[in-house]
């Protein structure tokens, strides 16, 4: 028997623009990209080392392309916290037998204001590990929308 496996930790995001009658204004769908960072910060998980968990949302202005040696966002502008995750709704079996994880974030009215062009996920409020990064078309926050993020990280 010959069987091939691959781990390539992938995924996507969606931004989703509501205005303030909750109606859909836009949506952006980028690929995410895993830099070294993250993956250091999961393989730490293989040989035991206590790691700190992805907990944040950043977002920013920069727009170079990623590079799998980023530790950072190009230009960072806001960071929050990352919704609670739910196992039992946001970790889910693919129909090709990997794990999906899915984890969201919402700027409110007055959050993150700004043209913005790209986010990542840290393992802190303030500083920390960067897990990933993705740049996407301009989306032009203001008071007028919420943003929501949603990741989908494949394992």
């Amino acid at each position: 028997m010959n069987i091939k496996e691959q781990l390539d930790m992938q995924g996507h995001i969606f931004l989703q623009l509501h205005d303030q009658k909750d109606d859909l204004a836009r949506e952006v769908r980028a690929k995410n990209s895993i830099v070294q960072s993250g993956r250091d910060l999961v393989a730490k998980l293989f040989i035991n080392e206590t790691i700190t968990p992805v907990s944040h949302l950043a977002i920013g202005t920069g727009n170079t392309a990623v590079a799998p040696g980023d530790t950072a966002l190009g230009t960072e502008l806001f960071r929050k916290a990352i919704n609670p995750v739910d196992p039992t709704i946001d970790l889910t079996v693919t129909t090709d037998n990997k794990i999906r994880v899915r984890l969201t974030a919402e700027l409110d009215f007055n959050e993150g204001n700004g043209n913005l062009t790209e986010a990542g996920l840290f393992n802190d409020a303030t500083a920390g590990v960067m897990y990933n990064r993705v740049v996407f078309p301009s989306v032009q926050k203001t008071t007028d929308f919420r943003l929501t993020f949603v990741w989908e990280i494949l394992f």
